[in-house]
């Protein structure tokens, strides 16, 4: 990675190591698949949006605004 961040930043411009880079190395270098990377950065951004909505909904006012709404679209096919 550190090689990496050499070659992008003499070539297009300094590009630090955050995280998700260093993730993505410890993954390659155990061998997982690229989709691997992709779950794990998933995962973890799930965990902290869930994080800032709990946090929402606990400690500040309801800042979402709420209307009500008709469907016109198509009626559901009966089974």
């Amino acid at each position: 990675m550190r090689a990496l961040e050499e070659a992008a930043c003499a070539a297009i411009k300094p590009l630090p190591m955050n995280i998700d880079g260093a993730l993505a190395a410890v993954l390659h270098d155990l061998g997982f698949p690229p989709p691997a990377g992709k779950f794990m950065f998933i995962i973890g951004r799930v965990a902290g949006l869930t994080a800032e909505v709990a946090e929402e909904y606990e400690r500040e006012r309801p800042m979402r605004i709420k209307f009500a709404v008709e469907y016109d679209g198509t009626p559901p096919l009966s089974e």
